[in-house]
């Protein structure tokens, strides 16, 4: 058997209700050139019984770890075993459009320099798409750039459910630093920081889920992360403690509107000392916590309102159209499982 152009690695961890949705927008890509390589970090629900169906599919494979080993290293046993000349990424509570792949290969014979690959996503939440990964009208520079680009949203907007890397540049650079829990974009500033080229597909490919008890959710342990990354990827001194003092703004920012302002307080003196008291986000941080949770209340509110579904575009609908019925599905087996 020739090798796959696609390895997609998809690590996963107690999502058995939300990974055959993952997995079904998989199966409908209108290009089957690829391997899944399904890693499962020591999951305790239905996980390996459910998977037996898809793996009926050859080009399915599952390996289930016995005990938890976090989402790097489990990514790195998926690399490990890929064979496709690209490795690319879904997780398990994610969606892909069913023109995804092809998408993708068919940039990659246009672009054949490129080695850091993505695509504009959907952002889902409260039921709603509630925007897209690239900012709108965001013009994203391409070809050679600083390896910093790589941390935060500012430069590249990328998502990881819909990020391409060729198999080679593994091979070069290495894998993700399995002491980090929630970043991988250490490996990525190494790469762009050695000339690695990014190519931009602004296309809208994926469909990345928001939702409580996502590892991302723990934002004071991706700071050194972040950081970690930021040093990796060579940043100059200056600019280093520019981006430190966005991280900083972002993370706090993240903490008030999810009604820790005193977390985010501690941390800003922490790392900014006296200066973190001259940036509006410090001052939010003395809004009693009542009246922040009425603005957060009213932000969701005005999320729904503003992205309703009456108001969707004809892609949009697309979209819902691909997603609902996955959702639905999804919904039913948590009902069963709780009545069980």
């Amino acid at each position: 058997m020739s090798e796959p152009l696609f390895s997609i690695v998809l690590p996963t961890y107690n999502r058995a209700h939300m990974l055959p949705g993952a997995l079904a927008t998989v199966v409908g890509q209108t290009f089957g050139d690829y391997e899944v390589l399904i890693v499962d970090d020591g999951s305790v629900d239905e996980t390996p019984e459910m998977i037996k169906e898809w793996t009926k599919d050859p080009r399915f494979k599952y390996t289930r770890v016995p005990k938890n080993i976090g989402n790097m290293a489990c990514r790195n046993m998926a690399l490990e075993m890929a064979a496709g000349t690209w490795i690319t990424n879904i997780d398990s509570d994610d969606f892909w459009t069913l023109d995804r792949l092809q998408k993708f290969a068919d940039f990659f014979k246009a672009r054949p320099k490129a080695g850091f690959v993505f695509s504009d996503g959907w952002l889902h939440r409260y039921d709603r798409l509630i925007g897209t990964a690239f900012p709108p009208g965001m013009k994203i520079e391409e070809g050679k750039v600083p390896g910093h680009y790589a941390v935060g949203e500012e430069f590249l907007p990328y998502l990881t459910t819909n990020l391409a890397i060729p198999r080679a540049l593994y091979k070069k650079y290495g894998h993700y630093r399995s002491d980090m829990i929630i970043l991988d974009n250490e490996l990525y500033a190494r790469m762009l920081a050695d000339g690695v080229e990014v190519g931009v597909i602004y296309e809208r490919l994926a469909i990345r889920r928001i939702h409580e008890g996502q590892v991302t959710h723990k934002w004071l342990e991706e700071y050194p992360e972040g950081m970690a990354a930021l040093v990796a990827g060579g940043t100059p001194p200056d600019i280093l403690e520019a981006e430190k003092r966005k991280i900083v703004r972002e993370i706090a920012s993240y903490l008030v509107k999810n009604l820790q302002p005193e977390k985010a307080r501690e941390f800003m003196l922490k790392e900014l000392g006296d200066e973190a008291k001259s940036m509006p986000v410090y001052r939010a941080t003395m809004v009693p916590s009542p009246l922040l949770s009425l603005a957060k209340e009213a932000r969701k509110a005005w999320l729904i309102a503003r992205h309703s579904r009456a108001l969707a575009s004809a892609e949009e609908r697309s979209v819902y159209a691909l997603i609902d019925p996955l959702i639905d599905a999804e919904n039913a087996r948590l009902r069963a499982k709780k009545a069980a």
